[in-house]
């Protein structure tokens, strides 16, 4: 659910680190964020930012190679505060689902109608369309994905001397 990207660079893991933290307080770009130590997280400047707005989430590490290098660990996440109440609504609709189940299959064992399993229905229609919320909310965070994606990639491979870097979309 959570598009993420690997790639090597032949930059020493500081130098990396420096180049997206200068990208983050450059305001030629159209990004902020914020580092610890050798972890970013990348975001869309608040006057551009809207609900489904994505978070890159990057971790550098050096590389055990012969030449100094660095491997880059992407992950795109939606804002904390949206992923923490998707996830607390889920846990709640699953518990209500185990209580409604459990309920129902103790009236089935008592020999009575089993009309707990009904609240199984909207339980399930709920969870599907905030599903279907977050698909559609991935759709609109499309553009600031491949944004924070493309200057994160060019930063580095600028900086690297690669002239051409072919990416697939994470």
């Amino acid at each position: 659910m959570r598009p993420k990207f690997n790639f090597d660079f032949p930059i020493v893991q500081d130098q990396a680190l420096d180049l997206l933290v200068g990208v983050m307080d450059n305001e030629d770009h159209p990004i902020e964020g914020r580092s610890a130590g050798n972890h970013l997280m990348l975001v869309i400047p608040i006057k551009d930012r809207h609900f489904w707005s994505p978070w890159l989430n990057i971790e550098a590490r050096e590389n055990d190679l012969p030449d100094p290098s660095t491997h880059i660990q992407g992950r795109f996440s939606p804002n904390p505060s949206v992923w923490t109440a998707f996830m607390l609504v889920y846990s709640s609709l699953a518990v209500l689902a185990f209580l409604a189940a459990m309920f129902a299959v103790s009236q089935l064992i008592m020999g009575k109608p089993p009309w707990a399993f009904y609240f199984l229905i909207p339980i399930t229609l709920i969870s599907a369309a905030m599903y279907w919320a977050s698909l559609i909310g991935q759709k609109i965070a499309h553009d600031q994905m491949q944004l924070l994606y493309r200057v994160t990639l060019e930063t580095l491979a600028h900086s690297s001397g690669i002239e051409t870097l072919t990416h697939p979309e994470p």
